[in-house]
């Protein structure tokens, strides 16, 4: 009975060390797995030891932004309530009194949005979630940022939407030049805005594209005697790949040479 029950102990302390060197090893790997994957912006951390002075006091030398920020949307979530001190200009960049007392100034006392992402993912989570798809604008790895594509303080801050004062698809035009055309033959899809065919911020799929394959085109271009389009039966033609990499439709933004944007 005693060497059956020694027997039982030895196991027993066997089988802990074998736990104890998965765990182990467990989290091992996983730190590691999580240094590889780090970014450059993993917190929004404020001012330390800064104090809030009111948008009143920030009104005094930046008076533009303070024009333009009352038409933002911005704005609309600066709602007073109790002894809520975050208002205005702070709700973004922070308590304001060490760059007040610093006389002003880029980088003193004060955080900017524009090199710190962090800041208005604090807010737009889902946003953040979507510069880690695999195809998606480098606003993560620091290469960009959100005011590349958004004014943050004014009416642009969505610039593909109803409210923007600029064409549907400015915002990408700063960027993607060629894409602007003019084309002898334009793709109409582009008076709906780029958003028509692309996630602007992160998508799983190559050219950050709604959808991978040819059911993009389908979307618009699908009638009822299908799978002609057009005049045109595709029946052969689209198992040979996408409309746009198959050698058919090649120039999707817009063609100066042909009216189907075969290229």
């Amino acid at each position: 009975m005693a060497k059956q029950f020694c027997w039982v102990k030895a196991i027993g302390a066997f089988a802990s060390v074998v736990i104890f060197l998965f765990v182990v090893s467990g989290q091992a790997m996983g730190a590691e797995q999580k240094k590889e994957k780090s970014y450059p912006f993993e917190g929004f951390v404020g001012v330390k030891g800064s104090k809030y002075v009111g948008q009143e006091t920030c009104e005094m030398c930046h008076e533009k932004e303070a024009r333009e920020f009352k038409l933002s949307t911005h704005s609309r979530l600066n709602i007073e309530h109790g002894q809520t001190k975050a208002q205005g200009c702070e709700m973004c960049h922070g308590p304001g009194s060490i760059h007040v007392d610093a006389g002003g100034g880029k980088g003193k006392g004060i955080i900017n949005p524009r090199k710190n992402p962090e800041v208005c993912f604090s807010c737009h989570m889902d946003k953040k979630m979507e510069f880690r798809l695999p195809f998606h604008h480098p606003v993560l790895e620091g290469k960009m940022g959100c005011a590349d594509c958004h004014s943050a303080h004014g009416a642009e801050v969505k610039p593909w939407s109803a409210t923007t004062l600029s064409g549907m698809n400015e915002a990408c035009y700063k960027c993607h030049k060629i894409q602007r055309g003019p084309f002898v033959w334009e793709h109409e899809a582009l008076r709906e805005g780029c958003t028509a065919c692309h996630k602007v911020h992160g998508s799983v799929n190559d050219k950050m594209l709604l959808i991978r394959d040819s059911n993009l085109c389908l979307r618009c271009h699908t009638q009822m005697d299908f799978p002609v389009i057009g005049r045109s039966n595709h029946a052969a033609r689209m198992p040979q790949g996408t409309c746009f990499s198959a050698g058919c439709h090649t120039a999707v933004h817009g063609s100066n040479f042909d009216d189907h944007l075969r290229y």
